[in-house]
């Protein structure tokens, strides 16, 4: 193998490896930065959708807040019976406002007084977590009318004195901050839940996924994924490793936990479909790996040849000398190693040639 060959596929090599070094670098670097964007994205959508359920919580206290004053300024002042005519005022009432599904007004020994609506039984309502002025009482599932959320509040009618106002709210707002997939992809979803009865987890919308393992409205803990007991126990964050939802598929969750609630938020999206993006990315680098593994082939070999040319027409040369064409030069190009070369060897031979006939005498003169 010649010095033209061993130049070229020493170039070809080299191009090829650092190549395939570079290519393995930047792929494990992409896959990191893609992963922790959305990972970032998720982080930020789960915040995001926590202050969506705020603001909600914040449209439902104030909807309560509302009702007292309406009630304070209508209720029982114009029939001698306050019971018949606050259950007649909180009907008006409660026709007249959108998305409550209940009123109820208990005196001081927690006898009701006046109601409107159906109400759930009393052992399903959790006890307030709050000290508001509008204090929050728990979340129940209705068959007829879905989530129900339930508030307090103080309050004090002339007719009767102090009493205690119970609220329930209409929840399905709820699933317009949980059926917005937008930054979700195609397997991506939101779940808002909170602990419920008999160590249960109740889920308060409906999932994306519709399936066999589609989830019910309550859930035990024991089945229940991690990151949602995680979250209930106020140890909400990012998970990527090991986590998977209701159909046992790999997922990437973000969690928030709504202290005033006490419910829980998680947004998630399936990993394969976010690794989908690692794999394109790898596969267009693959793509261009082989268009400039080509390109470094053929600019390797016509570079190597380019190099090894002066070399070779060295050699050349030298071994045409051999033959015995003495008058033969090299020729001198450049300022390099190959042209002092070229030089050095003009030089020898014409340093040869000159004292080529002295030799010859001296060898032909008798001793």
């Amino acid at each position: 193998m010649d010095i033209r060959t061993r130049l070229a596929l020493s170039l070809v090599s080299v191009s090829l490896l650092s190549m395939a070094l570079l290519g393995a670098f930047a792929y494990h670097t992409a896959e990191g930065l893609l992963q922790e964007i959305t990972v970032r994205q998720l982080d930020a959508l789960a915040e995001g959708k926590k202050r969506d359920l705020e603001k909600i919580q914040e449209g439902w206290r104030g909807r309560v807040e509302l009702i007292k004053q309406r009630v304070i300024s209508t209720a029982g002042k114009d029939d001698i019976s306050p019971k018949n005519n606050l259950s007649r005022d909180l009907g008006r009432i409660l026709a007249g406002v959108d998305n409550v599904s209940a009123l109820r007004v208990l005196d001081s020994s927690g006898q009701s007084v006046g109601e409107a609506g159906e109400f759930p039984d009393s052992d399903v309502s959790p006890k307030a977590i709050s000290t508001e002025a509008v204090k929050y009482l728990g979340t129940f599932f209705s068959d007829h009318a879905g989530i129900q959320v339930m508030y307090s509040i103080d309050m004090v009618l002339d007719s009767i004195g102090p009493v205690i106002m119970e609220v329930v709210v209409d929840g399905t707002s709820l699933q317009s901050v949980t059926n917005d997939y937008t930054g979700l992809g195609e397997t991506g979803e939101s779940m808002i839940f909170k602990s419920g009865a008999q160590d249960n987890i109740l889920v308060l919308n409906e999932v994306r996924h519709v399936i066999d393992q589609k989830p019910s409205t309550h859930m035990s803990y024991a089945k229940a994924p991690f990151f949602m007991t995680e979250t209930l126990a106020r140890r909400p964050g990012v998970f990527i490793e090991g986590a998977e939802d209701y159909r046992n598929v790999e997922v990437w969750v973000a969690s928030r936990f709504v202290e005033d609630l006490a419910w829980g938020i998680i947004v998630k999206v399936d990993a394969i479909e976010e690794r989908q993006r690692s794999l394109q990315l790898r596969s267009a680098m693959m793509d261009i790996g082989i268009a400039l593994s080509a390109f470094a082939i053929i600019g390797g070999t016509l570079l190597g040849l380019y190099l090894a040319r002066p070399i070779h027409n060295l050699a050349e040369l030298v071994q045409r000398i051999r033959l015995g064409e003495s008058d033969l030069r090299a020729e001198v190009d450049g300022d390099d190693e190959i042209a002092y070369l070229s030089e050095s060897l003009n030089e020898l031979l014409e340093h040869v040639q000159k004292n080529a006939p002295l030799n010859s005498r001296s060898s032909e003169s008798p001793e």
